[in-house]
């Protein structure tokens, strides 16, 4: 058990570059299988295929090595651990939609949640060869198809939301109506598709500004996003005003509806429209 005084916990921004080599490592796996994977459907009925599988192991060898002791809870192994005081948050392929379309804007997304709130975090977009991760501050970093990160971290943070009104990114395969209200009243256009954890990335690093959503998600797909985009000035709060919670087991990790956005101001705007 890994307790809350863990030395390890102290510094976070050195806890998320621990999380963006992990991230790295799994990412060059999603990219050497892009080619072949078997595809099954899960109970739920969501796709699986070879790819994520071999990231999963990838990411939790390079934990292993990396954070030694700390438990894990995967999407792809959800039932190998239970949440505690601190534990991380895997999904091994966030967007597996997107990958198997032949996409780019999918990703690996890595979190440690203590007490209940991320505090480090990291997101591997392989085929767009970015990766951004965060603790007490926000990062962005190169890496290559290896999963060898390149060139120094550059510092990120959020931006002012443009005259023109905030730039939206609306999920590209898991669209809702309400969402998409919201998502109408607050800027012109239909907003930007995107998939997966790679959004909280681009709003972090003051590329867009929000992103509701209002259908199904888990907590393994915005524990690493909520720690990035809240060490850049950002938030994610849910529809009734709060900030998510995780390891909420008795609820199998889902995650109630939500709002990312560059600002609280911004945020409350978005869920006033709801």
């Amino acid at each position: 058990m890994i307790g809350r005084d863990d030395p390890r916990l102290r510094d976070r921004d050195g806890l998320g570059r621990k999380l963006a080599e992990a991230a790295g490592s799994a990412a060059a796996v999603l990219l050497s299988k892009r080619a072949a994977y078997e595809v099954k459907l899960k109970s739920d009925g969501s796709p699986v295929c070879t790819a994520d599988l071999a990231a999963d192991r990838a990411a939790k060898d390079a934990l292993a090595r990396l954070l030694p002791g700390f438990p894990v809870i995967s999407e792809e192994t959800v039932g190998d651990a239970q949440p505690d005081a601190v534990f991380v948050l895997l999904d091994p392929l966030d967007g597996t939609r997107e990958f198997l379309a032949g996409g780019d804007s999918y990703c690996v997304a890595i979190a440690v949640v203590v007490d209940g709130r991320p505090v480090a975090g990291a997101i591997a977009a392989p085929e767009l060869g970015r990766l951004w991760y965060g603790g007490e501050h926000a990062f962005t970093q190169g890496f290559a198809a290896d999963g060898a990160l390149h060139g120094a971290p550059r510092r990120v943070a959020v931006r002012a939301v443009p005259a023109e009104g905030p730039v939206v990114l609306v999920s590209r395969f898991h669209g809702d109506g309400r969402s998409e209200g919201i998502t109408a009243a607050l800027c012109k256009g239909k907003g930007v598709p995107m998939s997966s954890a790679v959004k909280f990335g681009l709003i972090a690093s003051g590329e867009a500004d929000l992103h509701v959503r209002c259908g199904q998600t888990m907590e393994w797909d915005t524990a690493a996003g909520d720690a990035i985009l809240s060490a850049a000035g950002g938030v994610i709060l849910t529809l009734d005003g709060a900030v998510p919670r995780y390891g909420r087991a008795d609820r199998q990790f889902r995650n109630p509806p939500f709002v990312a956005a560059s600002s609280e101001g911004l945020a409350r705007r978005a869920i006033a429209g709801c």
